[in-house]
């Protein structure tokens, strides 16, 4: 209770704060007038912010106008989403977020529907996860995993993000699929995980190549990935679904949105940019620093891809009893 009623304060200081902004409309021709904020509902320096402020820098120049990142962290995404949610429908508002948008609104309750309460905008990219094990994990390939864990219910200890983070969900899925029974252990963050799993006191963590960069994660034995197809870049790691026949292909993407209402010249007219930027090599290589690559879609692409999350997820998290 105590909790919530946190959350619910929080996120209506942060719409309140929104509503004192200047709000104005245009057209398409006309827009944009002045400056365009991205809103981005975590903290500087994760893959949310760094793909949104290069993405800004680009639009920025493309569209002769200054478009600002801001920082709005808390309640995995929803304090900031909030605020966008609320945020009038000029165009001057945006949303970068991952599919964290459907995640959160997995597990906890929401003042905002993920599927209605924005117009998206379009797709940005996507990253398989993969799984990582201890370096003494008794299972050395995924078929070997899974037996392990079916013979050893409970007793596999994973660790997550946090709450409704696609990395936790990304297990209870597997966990679901493959009928295995495991211990999730919830970090602030996926980078105490990983230290935790280096260090072998947990067993496995699911979660984007790119985490795993420059970290001590970086050695340690990687089973398969959650993708359709293998990774060119990684042609030795198979998939998930190629090693063990399960029905379990799972990816996090980055998308752009408005919020709802917006013109839909102006809509267009973004998601036309938003796939020129994601034509330039430039872009494209910057992508791949970061274990990402382009996935530009329509708006209703998007909201097809955000409302199938929203289902899956939600039936993930019931069944896994995480819906708080």
């Amino acid at each position: 209770m105590r909790r919530s009623m946190l959350l619910s304060l929080t996120i209506a200081a942060s719409i309140a704060a929104a509503g004192a902004l200047p709000g104005g409309s245009a057209t398409a021709a006309e827009w944009p007038e002045r400056a365009v904020r991205i809103v981005v509902p975590f903290p500087p320096g994760g893959s949310n912010d760094v793909i949104a402020r290069r993405l800004a820098q680009w639009l920025g120049h493309d569209l002769k106008q200054s478009f600002v990142v801001e920082n709005r962290p808390g309640a995995g995404g929803a304090v900031g989403s909030s605020v966008v949610a609320s945020a009038p429908a000029d165009g001057y508002t945006l949303l970068f977020i991952s599919g964290s948008l459907a995640t959160t609104a997995a597990v906890q309750s929401v003042p905002y529907d993920p599927v209605t309460a924005f117009s998206p905008i379009g797709r940005v990219a996507s990253s398989p996860f993969v799984v990582i094990t201890r370096q003494d994990f008794p299972a050395k390939t995924m078929p070997a995993f899974i037996e392990y864990a079916r013979a050893n219910p409970g007793r596999i200890n994973y660790g997550s993000a946090g709450l409704g983070d696609s990395t936790q969900l990304a297990t209870e899925l597997l966990a679901n699929v493959a009928q295995v029974k495991m211990t999730g252990i919830n970090y602030k963050g996926i980078a105490p995980a990983q230290l935790d799993l280096a260090a072998g006191r947990i067993d496995v963590v699911i979660t984007t190549m790119a985490s795993t960069k420059g970290t001590v994660a970086d050695a340690l034995p990687k089973l398969a990935f959650t993708s359709a197809e293998r990774d060119p870049d990684f042609p030795d790691i198979p998939t998930v679904h190629e090693s063990t026949g399960l029905d379990y292909v799972v990816d996090v993407w980055w998308g752009l949105f408005a919020p709802q209402g917006i013109a839909p010249a102006i809509q267009d007219r973004l998601n036309r940019r938003l796939a020129a930027a994601l034509a330039e090599p430039e872009l494209r290589d910057f992508l791949k620093t970061v274990g990402a690559m382009p996935a530009p879609s329509t708006p209703a692409e998007l909201q097809a891809l955000v409302r199938q999350d929203v289902k899956r997820w939600t039936e993930t998290a019931r069944t896994a009893g995480l819906r708080q």
